[in-house]
């Protein structure tokens, strides 16, 4: 009686250690699946963000998730998440987790230095509202980079089709309305028309990359 009372409370002692365990494990795999899971909704969205960013894209998707900075910072403890649920050997879960980190300090001066487009100019087309041109610049160590833009539509449906990009040192590029469906792009003395299709598409654009 002595040998099974024995037995007995060992597999009842056995049993809590058992169960927190079993919680673990539950704990890590809910974790592991929820870290998945936000990973592919930010790839999801960084996807939609880039292929709108393209000529032609929604612009108000291109405003909204065209931020590829963004989504890989938002990513970063996510994938820390991961590395410390899968089950792999020590030592390379420690070699990717310092790699994480190290990407994840690298991203600081990545948001001092590199700043968001802004818009310095913008002007609705002669007789059409709903066509505006649109110059935005962004400033670096060496040079400034500027678009020359034509958003075509309003609201949700709003695109916008890339008219010039300049991204070489000029002192400037100019853009003007010749018309509903025409622009004047200058740059340095150069100058080029370039006629618009009705959705707004540029049938000529310019490229001085």
């Amino acid at each position: 009686m002595t040998i099974t009372r024995g037995k007995s409370n060992g597999k009842a002692e056995q049993r809590p250690d058992e169960r927190t365990v079993a919680e673990r494990t539950v704990a890590e795999r809910w974790t592991l699946r929820a870290a998945l899971g936000a990973l592919a909704v930010l790839t999801l969205l960084a996807a939609v963000g880039r292929y709108n960013a393209r000529s032609g894209g929604l612009l108000v998707l291109r405003e909204w998730f065209d931020r590829p900075l963004l989504f890989f910072t938002l990513a970063l403890p996510f994938l820390l998440a991961v590395l410390f649920c899968i089950r792999w050997w020590v030592w390379l879960r420690v070699v990717l987790g310092i790699c994480v980190m190290l990407a994840a300090v690298a991203t600081v001066p990545l948001w001092i230095v590199v700043d968001s487009p802004r818009t310095t100019r913008t002007v609705a087309a002669p007789d059409r509202p709903d066509r505006r041109l649109v110059i935005q610049e962004q400033g670096w160590s060496m040079q400034s980079v500027e678009w020359v833009y034509v958003d075509e539509g309003s609201g949700l449906t709003a695109r916008r089709w890339e008219i010039a990009y300049v991204g070489r040192p000029v002192a400037s590029v100019e853009a003007a309305w010749a018309g509903p469906n025409r622009l004047e792009v200058t740059a340095d003395g150069w100058a080029q028309s370039v006629d618009l299709a009705a959705d707004g598409r540029p049938l000529s654009p310019v490229d001085l990359g």
